[in-house]
């Protein structure tokens, strides 16, 4: 299996805020495009709705904005996966809950049947000995 850092690294060349940046990655061109898209989108809203900021400071903001909602997402997976325990737990539990259930209606539908046949014994014996 190969990993991220055992391909070759790539020349690529992203615009971000205005600025021209030329990197070597591992990662997949396309995606440090559409990611360098996100951050220009972002940027362009911010400088939008901020005065007289300078670009650092937009892209400060870019930044803060998206570890925001990196933050959140982090926050909403950790509920997610706490209310996914619960819910499995309260899975198992109802799970013992009826193999019990149906474990007592086992046993009373076994004992039902050998009272039955003790009956039944009970009368052949009975014709038998008369």
């Amino acid at each position: 299996m190969t990993s991220e850092l055992d391909k070759p690294r790539a020349a690529i060349a992203l615009e971000i805020g205005g600025q021209r940046i030329r990197l070597r990655a591992h990662a997949d061109e396309a995606q440090l495009v559409e990611l360098a898209k996100l951050v220009n989108d972002r940027f362009a809203a911010i400088q939008g709705a901020t005065r007289n900021a300078t670009p650092a400071t937009v892209l400060a903001l870019v930044a803060l904005d998206l570890a925001d909602e990196l933050s959140t997402a982090r926050r909403k997976a950790d509920e997610a996966r706490e209310d996914a325990k619960r819910a499995i737990a309260a899975a198992e539990a109802r799970e013992r809950e009826v193999e019990l259930a149906a474990r007592r209606a086992v046993a009373e539908a076994i004992e039902e049947i050998d009272r039955a046949l003790a009956v039944e014994d009970g009368a052949q014996a009975a014709s038998d000995s008369a």
